[in-house]
């Protein structure tokens, strides 16, 4: 390991070099003191370091906070972390304290996604050992590498973030002490960060130059919920309230300008009496305008858990532009949030829809016939009607259980109309456990939603 009094060797030189013109070419404003303040910087410290080697080099050239993202993701690809082989990990694990998940045999990521790994009492190594995990089982490098979005959402996917959640709040209840909420959230956070770090890294080994021909800053409202950092997910909820005024201020534009009706005959004979009976001024019935009835049901759990928080935001802030409003949320069990929605000032979390909501049932696993029946006997029969639109955003993936199509078919006939947002994408549609094509069938539209653009696009279509 090199000493602080090394000096940078000439590979390392190279790279960040290589490093300083990816940033310039994405966007940031790098000058040649700024590199040579790098260079200084990485002199003073163990350059054996990923995390010295990090904060040095983003301290002397990142010079405002939203070209952190794109910093840390550059950096990712060109200092890739290298986790360790897995019987390596195992070793490590098992040669310490008593790890917090079993490491036999029969441990796969699956189960610590059914609730084996306490999330509470998880460390950081924990769960740097379950993200290395679950990128080397679920990431599908096996196949033929396709970008990094791809990757991550097919590992959050496996991970289900909710099914972790809830097994902490199962724990948590059935134990003496108490959960501390931010803490919770920190590891969940720092979970889906080590996630998409092991996913560059593996991308890095495959193809260590592609990737790297992204654009300039992009919009924020443009990137994929599945890859959004915590910052910028803090962003999008301050904004999302203001984006909801931008869209009602449009939606009551369009009703308020809407065509002239047919031509009043009546109306249009007495103006023409000042003319001598010249129709000059023709009268016409000014179409009634109504304004939607609107019942929204989100799946909260896993990586749809974001796009369904922001959906549910954006509605109820919509709620003078619409007669009527009714917000549920659910998991395996179904529950009405309308209040909790309301109460928020800015764009709810997840973790505030599963520990406040009643959407958590047997197991905390999607099942999307199970909820679909629950919701039409306890909501849907007497709560819906001709002039209801529902909303359903989810993935659609029931984990191999019955569809219960028939019963979207039902509402689909006694409401207005339904229709259904899928946060994956389009490419993810129908594979393994997702029945999309099924109750599409029943949907006045299907729309894909996995930027905040797309939601709000979608929303205004719908309305």
């Amino acid at each position: 390991m090199a000493t602080r009094a090394d000096p940078i060797g000439t590979q390392l030189w190279s790279q960040i070099e290589r490093f300083c013109a990816e940033l310039r070419r994405r966007g940031l404003d790098i000058a040649v003191t700024e590199v040579l303040d790098a260079a200084q910087g990485v002199a003073q410290i163990d350059i054996g370091s990923r995390a010295e080697l990090h904060a040095a080099l983003r301290c002397t050239l990142v010079k405002r906070p939203h070209h952190g993202p794109i910093f840390d993701e550059v950096f990712d690809r060109l200092f890739p972390s290298r986790p360790a082989p897995r019987a390596e990990r195992r070793a490590d694990a098992l040669g310490g304290a008593e790890p917090v998940v079993p490491l036999g045999e029969a441990t796969e990521p699956d189960d610590f996604a059914s609730g084996e790994l306490d999330l509470a009492a998880a460390s950081d190594q924990d769960l740097r050992f379950l993200a290395d995990e679950l990128v080397e089982r679920h990431g599908g490098f096996d196949q033929t590498a396709r970008t990094e979005k791809y990757h991550v959402y097919r590992v959050l996917r496996a991970a289900d973030l909710a099914a972790l959640m809830a097994a902490a709040l199962r724990n948590a209840v059935d134990g003496d002490e108490p959960i501390d909420r931010r803490e919770l959230d920190r590891r969940l956070e720092t979970l889906r960060r080590l996630i998409v770090e092991s996913v560059r890294a593996h991308m890095a080994d495959i193809a260590p130059d592609d990737g790297l021909a992204g654009g300039r800053v992009a919009d924020p409202f443009d990137i994929a919920l599945a890859e959004a950092t915590s910052a910028q997910l803090d962003d999008m909820r301050v904004a999302i309230r203001p984006l909801a005024r931008k869209l009602a201020a449009r939606l009551r534009h369009r009703r308020q300008s809407q065509r002239r009706g047919r031509l009043d005959m009546r109306a249009t004979t007495r103006r023409s009496l000042s003319s001598g009976g010249v129709p000059l001024s023709p009268a016409y019935r000014r179409p009634k305008s109504h304004k939607p009835d609107v019942t929204v049901l989100c799946d909260v759990s896993g990586s749809v858990a974001d796009m369904a928080g922001f959906t549910l935001t954006l509605i109820s802030a919509l709620a003078d532009e619409l007669s009527r409003t009714r917000l549920y949320a659910f998991v395996d069990a179904v529950d009405d949030i309308t209040d909790l929605i309301a109460a928020s000032e800015f764009a709810i979390e997840p973790w505030q829809l599963l520990q406040h909501g009643k959407v958590i049932g047997a197991d905390g696993h999607s099942d999307y016939g199970t909820v679909l029946h629950n919701f039409w006997e306890r909501y849907g029969r007497t709560g819906l009607s001709t002039r209801s639109t529902v909303i359903i955003v989810g993935d659609a993936r029931g984990n191999y259980r019955p569809d219960r199509a028939e019963v979207l078919a039902e509402m689909a006939s006694r409401v207005r109309a339904v229709y259904w947002l899928n946060p994956e994408p389009r490419a993810q549609w129908n594979t393994t456990d997702s029945v999309q094509s099924t109750y599409a069938t029943y949907c006045a539209g299907v729309y894909e939603v996995r930027t905040i653009n797309q939601l709000t696009h979608a929303v205004e279509d719908i309305l």
